[in-house]
């Protein structure tokens, strides 16, 4: 089994060409200025410009084809996003990975359009074990009809999809989890999907490239049982049981990608 898994992530990675399908950057879809953001932010994210490095502004605006003013609003931007500065004499530079804001959207879709991201995958982990056992506990109590009904939409949809390519699993999967947090009543927790959407695909594709781990549906299928029946404790336990086989899924996936790449 182990084989076959590693086979198979192998065979993923390959055929993605190190970037992660439905992670297109929401400004690679906005025009010309939103082709230069992604451009420059991918290759800040990537490493290829480095903290520190300065940015030639007209050297963007002929590479890119674009006027002054499209790349002065790139900058603006970006420098909102924590990945650079501009300063009146020091010109405009690359900014350390400490200032980046990590939970922008754009930025998570840079890091997971790279390709496999370790570390962003064992954090992932970590942060949906802390947040969304309690989501899933306030959904339970607040949850409305229409909340509930999006939330076993999404499993059907999990459960149609399971015989069929990944993608459609994953899509999904992303809603399932989405719908509970808008289902707990609480704003702040509701955003929660920006960070979890990107990188829990790409967890997703490459977890279910092999075997169906841990009972994945059934795992799904208690979450969504105790928020039908308001049980919040149940609910909670369920979410717990299943990011704590999320996780072990995870570090085989990694140990198997880790092995594919050796290859």
């Amino acid at each position: 089994m182990a084989g076959r898994r590693s086979a198979e992530v192998g065979r993923h990675l390959a055929d993605f060409g190190g970037r992660i399908p439905g992670t297109s950057q929401a400004f690679s879809r906005r025009g010309l200025h939103g082709q230069v953001v992604d451009g420059l932010g991918m290759r800040i994210v990537s490493g290829e410009l480095a903290p520190g490095a300065t940015i030639d502004l007209e050297a963007l605006e002929d590479e890119f084809g674009v006027s002054r003013t499209v790349v002065r609003e790139t900058i603006k931007v970006l420098v909102a996003k924590g990945l650079v500065d501009a300063r009146p004499k020091a010109g405009t530079f690359v900014l350390g990975r400490d200032r980046w804001n990590l939970l922008d959207a754009d930025l998570m879709a840079w890091r997971i359009a790279l390709g496999l991201d370790v570390r962003l995958m064992r954090e992932l982990a970590e942060v949906r074990a802390m947040v969304e056992p309690a989501a899933a506990r306030l959904a339970a109590g607040r949850a409305t009809g229409p909340e509930v009904d999006a939330i076993a939409a999404a499993f059907a949809r999990m459960e149609a999809g399971a015989a069929g390519p990944v993608e459609h699993t994953t899509d999904a999967d992303i809603e399932f989890h989405s719908a509970i947090l808008r289902a707990a009543g609480n704003e702040l927790l509701a955003g929660f999907h920006v960070l979890l959407a990107p990188a829990l695909r790409l967890r997703d594709i490459l977890t279910l490239a092999g075997a169906e781990p841990h009972g994945y549906l059934a795992a799904h299928r208690a979450v969504l049982e105790a928020i039908q029946r308001g049980d919040a404790v149940r609910a909670e336990e369920a979410v717990a049981r299943l990011l704590e086989n999320a996780a072990e899924d995870t570090e085989a996936t990694l140990r198997a990608a880790e092995k594919a790449t050796r290859r």
